[in-house]
């Protein structure tokens, strides 16, 4: 009985062996198209740079000489004694002294002028009292606020990321290491692969803060108590390549949603100076690497396309 020659091609081990290796091919290639079209692979492959050179330009553009501080962002003209000024006299010590000393001097005279009690988690950082109380914000004159943790309600390091971080440094720096490491654990499980996860996270509109990105990464360069995975990677992607302020808030896919500010910009300068602000501590290496095991992938894909490769060559050759 006769069979037509395109049935018996199919028999031949030639022909089987080419098919194989051409439905192996088209496979990997379709696996490797969709992958690279994922949202979080696309975000790992463009690992962008902070650019500190840009934050600080950022910082000091933002400066006004007639005020003596800088103000919120270029589109609000608000004045923040604490945190944003707070922290950019600290910031901007090591690259623009003179900027850094005037807004200084400036707090200190309405400090005195109005009276003002320095009551903020931000105090942590810097080695001065810090407080975990409830924060209102308060306009002292004109453009003039601060944020002032005089409420009643203690925060706790298992609702809110920032305060989680706040307190572990808070605790470390005063000795009290089981506390420390609690709060720190706390705050570092609120990480779920994007972002800070905790109690503001609905509030906030599911937007996630990139502060406390930042936060989580200077809490683990003072106490060392663990790694921070993807902060620093996160806090690039969040800059604004244009002006170098830093978004307060992005979404799920990482695309940002919000302004840049100064409080923002300023915690991810610290993040990225490792313990340069502090000198409870040496200053650690930072680390940027992510635990994404994207580029592991593609290697092993595109060696078994190699061998694939291989073996169909051998074959064309053998016959």
């Amino acid at each position: 009985m006769t069979q037509s020659k395109g049935i018996l091609c199919l028999h031949h081990p030639f022909s089987l062996s080419i098919l194989l290796m051409t439905i192996i091919c088209i496979v990997l290639s379709v696996a490797i198209i969709e992958i690279l079209a994922m949202p979080h692979v696309a975000y790992a492959l463009s690992k962008p740079v902070f650019n500190s050179t840009k934050a600080y330009d950022y910082l000091a553009g933002n400066y006004n000489s007639t005020y003596g501080l800088v103000r919120e962002n270029e589109n609000i003209d608000k004045y923040w004694l604490w945190t944003d000024n707070i922290l950019v006299s600290h910031v901007l010590k090591d690259y623009d002294y003179a900027k850094a000393t005037n807004i200084t001097s400036t707090i200190r005279h309405y400090n005195q002028v109005y009276d003002l009690d320095f009551r903020h988690p931000v105090g942590a950082l810097f080695d001065q009292v810090a407080f975990f109380k409830s924060v209102t914000d308060k306009n002292v004159v004109n453009n003039i606020w601060i944020s002032d943790s005089d409420g009643s309600v203690e925060l706790e390091c298992s609702d809110y990321g920032d305060i989680a971080f706040y307190k572990s440094i808070y605790y470390y720096k005063a000795g009290k290491m089981a506390d420390a490491k609690s709060c720190y654990e706390k705050g570092a499980s609120m990480f779920d692969g994007i972002g800070i996860r905790d109690k503001a996270f609905d509030a906030d509109g599911q937007k996630y803060s990139t502060y406390k990105i930042a936060l989580w990464k200077i809490a683990s360069n003072i106490t060392g108590f663990g790694e921070t995975k993807d902060a620093l990677t996160i806090i690039s992607y969040m800059q604004n390549s244009t002006t170098g302020g830093v978004y307060t808030h992005y979404r799920a896919d990482m695309q940002p949603d919000s302004q840049t500010n100064i409080e923002t910009t300023s915690l991810a300068i610290l993040a990225y100076k490792g313990m340069a602000f502090s000198s409870s501590v040496g200053e650690k290496a930072t680390n940027s690497g992510s635990n994404f095991s994207l580029p592991t992938l593609l290697v092993g894909i595109f060696i078994v396309l190699g061998f694939a490769g291989i073996l169909l060559k051998r074959f064309i050759f053998r016959h």
